[in-house]
């Protein structure tokens, strides 16, 4: 019957061609947008020699399945028919007892798990080990006909995986009279697991030449492009701080032009990581870089900070009784401490005063925390130094007392001093406050004033205990002072495992 016109025609499903097409266009959104010509190369060649070698593996495989089998056949059929052999003479005399031995002494082969010895008319005489009567299916009517390279698996008690067996049978003849049939277990599991090895060297092989000819692949189609893997390589050292990196300029076409630009780059990077590692030297790095990205203009900025000032007690008597190397030995050795507890507490040097270190928290970058992390830097200073007298004392010589003054407030910091020579500094009412109170702590003391104290990221982590209310000079009102103790017990662990962190670096930096 014909379609009228107006009849609706069934949807066409999509073509073959057309379910391909959009497979491989959502592969390609899938793939990575950029992949080098190198990795492409070592893809179309590994899948080569995959299928070469797998083929290869494949037939080595199924020769040595098949010599596996002819061996073991081939043992199957000689134990056999010596076990025929044997049991003619007992079998014909019904000698039970014989058998018995016969079948039993067979078994203390690894490779024979079972003997069965089988009357003419099929009846089982006897039996030892694993035999394929074990099995229900078998028990009632044995067929050796059947039996002959009969495979199964059986588990042992004492094994955790079970055996893979294989049974072969032999008729027992007396001149062309068959008098029964020996039947014996050989454990195919050894022949089995040599296979395995087999195939596992073969897989690792093929895997060892895939790998060595991918990584050949890439080195080559990598040597073909060397001038711009070179280029990003270098680019990625510059990020990284690496500025030693040069192109030899032997190059005559616009990779040439373009590597002679990249080490005139490279050359006045290198210039100005010196000039700033030279100014890190003499100043804290975030002050070096703050110099460097707003410059020299003098004046500072209000900035709301805590000073913290370690002075050594009695240190010029000390110093009458020591050598000029000594003494600058001596304030290097706790200087060098001081500044990594400065550091690991986001704190800067601010300067050497002779025997005391002045340091200042919260600037040039503003830190929240500044005021906590200076009494935890103070509370550092002070366990370092007691395990630097433990040193001292071990080596008979006598101990450095600190005494450590901190105040927070607001100060003025920036570039003091003259166009020709300045420094970055912080000053105020506030950092004076703090060189006083570090005079009036005594020996291994940490003072505070409370406008440190009263803070509660330090009051909620430290313990303190009230000192007194001093008068100190060009301050009108008395200050009241709190003597730090140290850390409240959650904060305890974290703080001395950063104490033995810096005291080991510190060795081995002097070692």
């Amino acid at each position: 019957m014909s379609r009228t016109p107006t009849e609706k025609q069934p949807p066409q499903r999509p073509g073959r061609q057309g379910a391909v097409a959009r497979g491989w266009r959502r592969l390609r959104r899938a793939l990575p947008s950029h992949i080098p010509i190198a990795y492409k190369l070592s893809f179309v060649i590994s899948i080569l020699m995959v299928t070469c070698i797998g083929l290869l593996a494949s037939l080595v495989v199924q020769h040595q399945n098949q010599i596996l089998r002819q061996q073991v056949d081939e043992l199957g059929r000689t134990l056999a028919h010596q076990f025929a052999r044997s049991a003619a003479e007992p079998l014909l005399a019904d000698d039970t007892l014989a058998l018995d031995v016969l079948t039993t002494n067979l078994i203390q082969d690894d490779n024979v798990l079972g003997t069965a010895i089988l009357s003419s008319k099929g009846e089982i005489l006897t039996q030892a080990g694993i035999t394929p009567f074990d099995r229900p299916e078998d028990q009632a009517a044995p067929d050796p006909n059947r039996l002959r390279g009969y495979e199964w698996q059986s588990r042992d008690a004492g094994q955790p995986h079970p055996y893979d067996l294989v049974a072969f049978t032999s008729a027992v003849q007396v001149q062309d009279v068959v008098a029964g049939h020996v039947v014996i277990t050989l454990n195919r599991t050894p022949w089995e697991q040599s296979l395995f090895t087999a195939n596992q060297h073969i897989i690792l092989a093929s895997l060892i030449v895939v790998l060595i000819g991918s990584v050949l692949t890439v080195a080559l189609s990598r040597r073909l492009s060397q001038p711009i893997y070179d280029l990003i390589h270098a680019s990625q050292a510059l990020d990284e701080g690496l500025y030693h990196l040069r192109f030899p300029e032997r190059r005559k076409d616009e990779l040439g032009n373009l590597m002679s630009s990249f080490n005139r780059l490279a050359e006045g990077l290198h210039q100005k990581n010196q000039v700033e590692r030279t100014l890190s030297r003499y100043l804290s790095p975030r002050v070096a870089q703050e110099i460097l990205a707003r410059g020299t203009r003098l004046g500072g900025q209000r900035v709301d900070a805590t000073v913290l000032f370690a002075d050594i007690v009695g240190f010029t008597e000390m110093s009458e009784r020591m050598a000029p190397e000594a003494v600058a030995q001596l304030l290097n050795q706790y200087f060098a401490h001081i500044f990594r507890a400065t550091d690991a507490n986001h704190g800067m040097i601010d300067k050497y005063i002779g025997d005391c270190a002045m340091l200042v928290f919260g600037v040039p970058q503003s830190d929240p925390d500044h005021a906590f992390n200076a009494v935890a830097c103070a509370l550092m200073i002070q366990r370092l130094v007691e395990l630097e007298n433990q040193a001292r004392a071990r080596r008979s010589q006598p101990p450095v007392r600190f005494r450590l003054g901190l105040n927070s407030g607001e100060m003025l910091a920036g570039n003091m001093g003259a166009d020709e020579r300045m420094e970055y500094t912080v000053v105020g009412d506030n950092v004076n406050l703090a060189s006083r109170l570090s005079t009036c702590a005594e020996a291994g003391q940490v003072l505070v004033s409370e406008s440190v104290y009263a803070r509660d990221e330090v009051k909620n982590r430290v313990t303190a205990e009230p000192h007194e209310a001093v008068k100190l000079r060009g301050i009108s009102r008395p200050v009241m002072t709190y003597r730090i103790t140290g850390l409240k017990p959650e904060y305890r662990e974290g703080f001395e495992r950063q104490v033995e962190l810096l005291w080991h670096q510190g060795r081995l930096q002097s070692a």
